[in-house]
Parts: C-alpha cells; sequence; structure tokens
C-alpha cells in the first residue's frame, strides 16, 4: 500500500506501534478484526472510524463507500493469506511437505486463535446476490486458492497418474482444505483438520 504522512490530528492517544501506520493501514487493520468478529453488516462506518481512530474525512479519502472498503479488504486479506500459505509449504520442503504443510498451517490457525471459519464465506453469506461485486471477487479469490493447491499437489503425486486423475485429486485436497477450515469451526474441535490431513496423505499415494 502506498505510504502517504498520518495527519497529527488523528494520531493523539494512538501507541507508538499504531503511529506507524498511515490511517488507510489503521482502516484495513481494524476492519481485519472487526469483520471476522462481527461480520460486514453489523460493522457501521461510524464504529471503523471511531476505533481505527481517523477523522471521517481520512476514511472517506481512501474509500468511498463502505463496499469498497471492504472490496479493498478482501484483496489485502487474500494477500496475507498467500504470504501464509507460502511459508507454511516450506519453500525448500519436497512436494508431499509443502502439501502437508497447508494443514498444519490451518491446524495452528485453528489452535491459536479464535477460529470462526473462513473470512471469504463468512463475508459471502451476507451477499445474496451471486452477481454481486464482493460475491463475484471472493469466487475470485477462491478460484486462486484452488490453482494455488493444484499446483502444489500435482508435483507430489506419482509421475504414473494420469493428467485427469491428477487434477482430480489436486480438486479434492483443494476441498479438504476449505472443508477442515469450515468444519473446525462448527465442532470447535482439532479432529476436522487431523482427519483431512490424514485423508490427503492417502490421496498423495
Amino acid at each position: 500500500m502506498p505510504q502517504k504522512p498520518t495527519c497529527l490530528s488523528e494520531d493523539r492517544g494512538l501507541n507508538l506501534a499504531t503511529q506507524q501506520l498511515t490511517p488507510k493501514q489503521r482502516i484495513l487493520q481494524t476492519v481485519d478484526r472487526l469483520f471476522y468478529q462481527q461480520g460486514y453488516s453489523a460493522t457501521g462506518i461510524n464504529q471503523i472510524i471511531a476505533e481505527a481512530q481517523v477523522a471521517k474525512a481520512s476514511f472517506y479519502q481512501h474509500f468511498d463507500s463502505k463496499e469498497a472498503l471492504l472490496l479493498e479488504y478482501l484483496q489485502a486479506y487474500n494477500c496475507s493469506l498467500f504470504e501464509q500459505l507460502k511459508s507454511g509449504a516450506r519453500p525448500c520442503a519436497e512436494p508431499r511437505a509443502k502439501v502437508l504443510g497447508l494443514f498444519d498451517l490451518l491446524a495452528d490457525f485453528t489452535r491459536n486463535t479464535e477460529c470462526r471459519g473462513c473470512a471469504f464465506l463468512n463475508i459471502a453469506a451476507e451477499f445474496s446476490d451471486p452477481q454481486s461485486k464482493p460475491r463475484q471477487l471472493i469466487a475470485q479469490l477462491k478460484a486462486d486458492l484452488k490453482l494455488y493447491i493444484e499446483q502444489l499437489v500435482i508435483p507430489a503425486l506419482p509421475h504414473s497418474i494420469a493428467p485427469q486423475i491428477a487434477r482430480t485429486k489436486a480438486t479434492a485436497v483443494y476441498l479438504l482444505f476449505e472443508a477442515a477450515l469450515i468444519e473446525s469451526r462448527v465442532h470447535n474441535a482439532m479432529w476436522c483438520v487431523e482427519a483431512s490431513k490424514a485423508a490427503v496423505e492417502q490421496l498423495l499415494n
């Protein structure tokens, strides 16, 4: 994100770490928490402005609407997600370990945070129109995730497997990853991730 100087009036009462963020970064950091904890519809612009400690004029300088903020938040969240996934896949590891590392990362997330499931699907559930901009963006981001997982899975499979079967297995790994994230919220338990990882180990054979 481009860096812009922070207005002194917006710095009052902020700690040193927060002062180092631009108003736009503070807004995105705030909605990262509020949208995940409360949901999009339940989070009002006034609450965002108050908790990000920015002026209303500053908010509208960066985002002309709440939906515009949502779309940029989804893009920023996706970038952060992919950074974590690439770290969890361990670039120097052999292909099989890269795939299983995704589920180790998911286990850490479930264990160490107040897991509320998939941030993207939580937002998508609030938009009934599949043609809405948020739903369309989320569908594209999910397609990107599916492709990324496919690119990890196919090199981890035996070379003798037919391409069509390899793609089917890669899709199954993606679906197991998604299911583990969703079910871990429903059951508030680690067995969902553990069972998905075990199933993936079998698929890679």
